[in-house]
């Protein structure tokens, strides 16, 4: 991927590196006679935000999610790619019939992912309660199209389902419009399913109904680290 360069010439100058080609000086009134070598580029026109679920059911896989959340974090860092690493959840203890308490825990914001000794900070996120995937994903869809990059990938590492107060299967529902709407604003919106064991029937239709044919089912969650470049190399290769 860093062999993406952009070399082409740009051709008929007035004033460069004189060209091979002559034969203007015959035919043309004015001819262009030189071009100039664009430098070669190694940055990519696009931005990723990885949403990371932090409801209490990603209590056992939370520390090998965040290992495969570092090795994104490092590469693309290396690539000079601008991203955002977001915990999400919802409180719980405190949801009412009108209000439902949603944080959003920034580790990094598309403006400091750069920053050098900030990666430590994924290691903050933790379980909390309950999670309004819907809800969130229109949230940081805001978020992004704020930027001018013409590629934006959200990736939304979750463990199934949103689960939150009246938002069982009206959940799926929701987080399916809101996916829809993201995409339809240019946002590749791909889900993570993170599992412990087998995958059930279920749950692989659950992503689909959320996601589609863009989601990737994980079963082990300690494979993620493993599975993480051919992700990002099949993402990078829509910028060229």
């Amino acid at each position: 991927m860093l062999e993406h360069k952009k070399v082409l010439p740009r051709k008929d100058l007035h004033y460069g590196r004189l060209s091979k080609k002559l034969l203007p000086i015959v035919t043309d009134e004015y001819p262009r006679l030189f071009y100039k070598k664009d430098q070669e580029s190694h940055e990519f026109d696009a931005i990723f935000t990885l949403m990371v679920d932090c409801s209490a059911s990603m209590h056992q896989k939370m520390e090998e999610t965040k290992r495969g959340i570092v090795l994104f974090h490092e590469v693309l860092n290396q690539l000079k790619i601008p991203h955002a690493i977001v915990g999400f959840w919802e409180d719980a203890t405190t949801v009412k019939e009108r209000e439902q308490p949603n944080y959003f825990h920034i580790i990094h914001s598309f403006t400091d992912s750069f920053y050098g000794n900030n990666g430590a900070k994924i290691m903050q996120l933790e379980p909390e309660e309950d999670n309004r995937d819907g809800f969130s994903i229109r949230v940081i869809t805001e978020k992004m199209m704020e930027r001018r990059e013409n590629h934006k990938f959200l990736l939304v590492f979750s463990d199934g389902e949103p689960a939150a107060a009246n938002y069982d299967q009206n959940g799926i529902v929701d987080t399916h419009i809101a996916v829809s709407e993201a995409r339809k604003k240019g946002i590749d919106v791909i889900g993570m399913f993170l599992s412990d064991g087998m995958i059930d029937e279920r749950e692989d239709e659950t992503m689909k109904n959320i996601y589609g044919r863009e989601r990737l089912m994980i079963q082990d969650v300690a494979d993620l680290p493993e599975l993480f470049t051919p992700i990002l190399k099949k993402l990078l290769l829509k910028t060229i």
